[in-house]
């Protein structure tokens, strides 16, 4: 008999009936121990953490040598990444009094051949993968376990500092006081209007040519007045060109909680809950994965499912692939349905509509690329006499055609919120040079400059994740403490920071690297090259213990 040991109970009954006669499931139900809650639990000079086993660990490990008694190995399937790695490094710890043979299995679905591939293929308990999170966790407990306390001391306020919870605070505020510093300048801009051939289009003035880099914006009405006088222009060019629009690549992590916020409305934190069920279910691949790309045995059943829709001719060739962004941890793929083909998930309206946007967007990502003619039009006077201080002003129409649908055909908007330079333009008439053209209206803009925008989950989501703050799997829980301790809120759909927040910025700002963007950067890197085995786990330990102490010297 063997033993196989997965994180969670859903996954119990799939698993053994995949596995067949000989085996034997149970589950650990995630982490069993922890450093202990009253003390810091890291012994120096090596910075050796003392977990203890939580009171539901106590429990579960009990029944666990209860059920490894009798088997011939231990296999443990935790999830396949860091955090995985590590629950089942403690389980293998409490078990060796029991039984003596490990094995370390991982599957990034759960279907019956993704499950018997990785029984037929285990390897050993990865050390620098175990010793990456628990790098993490140490020097997340240093940095709680020690400023927090000065801090509260220092504020006379029962406040908390996190390693990365904190320098996400400090985006916020940061952006806060910009918001609340910013002084709009209002300032003038022109807009012809025009209708051609039936089509009803705009060009404005552009006004750089009368300005400079000290004074960006006209601020001269009477300028504007001028130049809006001018009716009757000439085509100076009329260009046109074909842009090609790549798919999209199917969800990652980051993508997958941004659309889900965007087109959901579901937050971070529960599409991470939502998206967990839908795994462990069966359903989708894990999705906790930083890689843009589908495994090569993914591409057939999306390529065929395409084909019954209908879209065979417009198939990419070949397959699409993305490349990764700097530091991804691409140890799967990307998330995906495990069967492309499957519509109804029987399951609440919450799962099916992001299992939904999970499959859409797969199927859609191997499609070929959208084709659009980008068009740009440049009107100047007729007359002249209209030249302003002797520079002719000049009109800029831009204007977007869809020739090839592509990918669109599946979405109509991009659903990671990407941006395209081709959204929201306007379709142009057909121009020649030389040709004239007279408005029906000219018109003075009154515009104003506006003030950087609060931070939506989505957008501050983005900015963590090109920052290099944290990890993907992270983000919902850091948005979700800075919210519990009261130290962010929401505005409608936007987060605005608290008083207190400010007080945590201004105690530690300026004192601590980990406030610092650029050092929380480095030290992402540095846990990335632990797990690669590129670094050793005190040399990172100690050094951010030291800077750490450096800090804490300021905090008085």
């Amino acid at each position: 008999m063997k033993l196989l040991i997965v994180e969670s109970p859903n996954k119990k009954q799939t698993i053994s009936k995949y596995l067949g006669p000989g085996w034997r499931v149970e589950a650990s139900m995630g982490h069993v121990c922890d450093l202990p809650l009253k003390t810091l639990g890291i012994l120096l000079p090596a910075y050796k953490p003392t977990y203890e086993l939580t009171e539901r660990g106590k429990k579960t490990i009990d029944r666990l040598k209860i059920a490894a008694k009798d088997v011939e190995s231990v296999w443990l399937a935790m999830d396949p990444d860091r955090e995985g790695e590590a629950i089942a490094g403690n389980i293998a710890r409490y078990l060796k009094t029991v039984v003596s043979t490990f094995y370390r299995v991982v599957f990034n679905e759960i279907t019956q051949k993704a499950i018997q591939a990785a029984v037929a293929n285990p390897r050993k308990l990865n050390r620098p993968l175990y010793e990456a999170q628990q790098a993490r966790r140490v020097i997340d407990r240093l940095v709680g376990y020690q400023v927090s306390p000065r801090l509260s001391r220092v504020t006379n306020q029962k406040l908390s500092a996190g390693r990365v919870q904190s320098v996400a605070l400090r985006l916020l505020v940061d952006r806060e006081r910009a918001i609340r510093a910013f002084a709009p300048t209002e300032h003038c801009g022109v807009r012809l209007n025009f209708k051609t051939e039936g089509i009803e289009w705009v060009a404005h003035w552009q006004t750089e040519p009368f300005v400079d880099e000290d004074n960006p914006y006209v601020l001269d009405k009477a300028l504007a007045e001028q130049v809006a006088r001018i009716k009757e222009v000439v085509v100076l060019s009329a260009s046109k060109k074909v842009a090609t629009r790549k798919a999209p690549p199917p969800f990652i992590t980051t993508t997958l909680q941004r659309a889900a916020s965007i087109h959901l409305n579901i937050n971070a934190e529960e599409a991470m809950r939502v998206a967990q069920h839908l795994f462990e279910k069966g359903l989708i691949t894990y999705h906790r994965t930083d890689s843009p790309n589908l495994s090569e045995e993914a591409i057939a059943p999306i390529q065929e499912e395409l084909n019954k829709l209908g879209l065979k001719e417009h198939i990419a060739k070949p397959a699409n692939r993305w490349k990764a962004k700097a530091g991804a941890q691409e140890a799967h793929e990307a998330i995906r349905p495990t069967n492309p083909a499957l519509l109804n998930t029987l399951l609440d309206i919450k799962a099916q509509n992001l299992y939904e946007l999970i499959r859409i967007r797969a199927l859609a990502c191997q499609l070929s690329a959208a084709k659009v003619e980008m068009s740009t039009i440049v009107l100047v006077p007729v007359d002249e006499k209209q030249d302003i201080n002797g520079i002719t002003p000049q009109f800029i129409a831009k204007g977007a055609h869809t020739l090839y649908a592509g990918w669109r055909l599946l979405i109509s908007e991009d659903q990671a919120e990407e941006k395209s330079d081709d959204k929201s333009q306007m379709v142009l008439p057909n121009l020649k040079e030389k040709q004239i053209l007279i408005s029906i209206k000219s018109e003075v803009l009154a515009l104003k400059t506006q003030a950087p925008k609060r931070y939506s989950e989505p957008a501050l989501i983005a900015k963590l994740e090109k920052e290099g703050i944290g990890r993907p799997s992270t983000y919902a829980a850091i948005l979700s403490t800075l919210q519990n301790r009261g130290y962010i809120q929401f505005r409608g759909k936007l987060f605005e920071t608290t008083p207190t927040a400010e007080t945590i910025y201004d105690a530690l700002v300026g004192k601590f690297q980990f406030m610092e963007i650029e050092y929380t950067r480095a030290m992402e890197a540095a846990l990335d090259q632990i797990a690669e085995g590129k670094q050793e786990y005190l040399a990172v330990v100690e050094a951010a213990d030291q800077e750490l102490q450096h800090g804490l010297r300021k905090l008085q």
